[in-house]
């Protein structure tokens, strides 16, 4: 594939996951893109030839996927190994600890849930099956933040939206944040999404050594005390490990050139 071509099929998919999120016209695909809003149109003009989106008929003519997207999603997502593979993992860590579990991956600026697991009796905090939320402000979203360095740099560079009185929003005071994460191996959030929750998370790696999804455990606040997130941490992270060996990862000895994951996030 020639480096034209491998662009554009690059900017197709990244306009594919900016209409999954909401909406939008060639206009603002284009402010999403970077590009020329002739190149979005073209892009949209193609997609809509294929049948993968369609057009309002209003006159702000905003393109939304079509269900073959959401087909073609819905296969991938339940025979996709790490879906599979996370199950298990997802499931005992909500058995050990009693509350809600999820497993999330990176979604261009959010971060999407692919299982969720908790007691049918139990409140259910988000984020619920399928849903998108902001990376910055919850716990699986923060702990990839944390340990995948290039799209970092790529939310922080975004306009952060506050969502409660607790919402961090400042790129250099996140990214403190984000270093006292990796320090401790999970992520925090603090009802900074939603006003009554908490969530610890820790990072899933892939063997190669990827931070491809994050683990976590939320629960109401009055639930989940500060005084238990050492407990509660250290399940998560032995629940992200094990699920993570499960997918080939062997953490690395220390190098003094290079560092285990860990450090290498850390220095990121």
């Amino acid at each position: 594939m020639s480096a034209p071509e491998a662009w554009h099929v690059t900017r197709t998919l990244r306009a594919m996951e900016l209409l999954a999120i909401e909406p939008r016209s060639a206009p603002e695909l284009a402010d999403g893109l970077g590009v020329h809003v002739r190149t979005a149109r073209r892009i949209l003009k193609r997609l809509e030839s294929e049948g993968y989106v369609s057009v309002s008929g209003d006159r702000r003519r905003r393109y939304r996927p079509t269900m073959r997207v959401v087909a073609l999603a819905g296969q991938v997502v339940e025979r996709a190994e790490l879906t599979q593979v996370a199950v298990p993992h997802v499931t005992a860590l909500h058995e050990r600890v009693g509350e809600g579990c999820h497993l999330c991956v990176p979604s261009y600026l959010s971060a999407l849930c692919l299982v969720h697991v908790t007691a049918q009796t139990a409140a259910v905090c988000r984020p619920h099956l399928r849903e998108l939320v902001p990376c910055h402000c919850t716990a699986a979203g923060k702990a990839l933040l944390a340990w995948r360095g290039p799209w970092r740099e790529a939310v922080l560079e975004q306009r952060l939206e506050s969502f409660t009185d607790r919402t961090t929003t400042g790129p250099e005071s996140l990214r403190r944040e984000l270093g006292r994460t990796v320090a401790r191996g999970y992520s925090v959030e603090d009802r900074e999404y939603e006003p009554d929750t908490r969530a610890l998370a820790a990072p899933v790696f892939s063997e190669e050594g990827d931070a491809v999804a994050a683990l976590a455990v939320a629960a109401p606040f009055a639930r989940l005390p500060a005084e238990r997130y050492r407990e509660f941490g250290e399940a998560v992270v032995s629940a992200a490990a094990g699920l993570s060996a499960e997918l080939g990862f062997v953490p690395q000895e220390s190098e003094p050139d290079a560092g285990t994951p860990v450090e290498r996030a850390r220095a990121a």
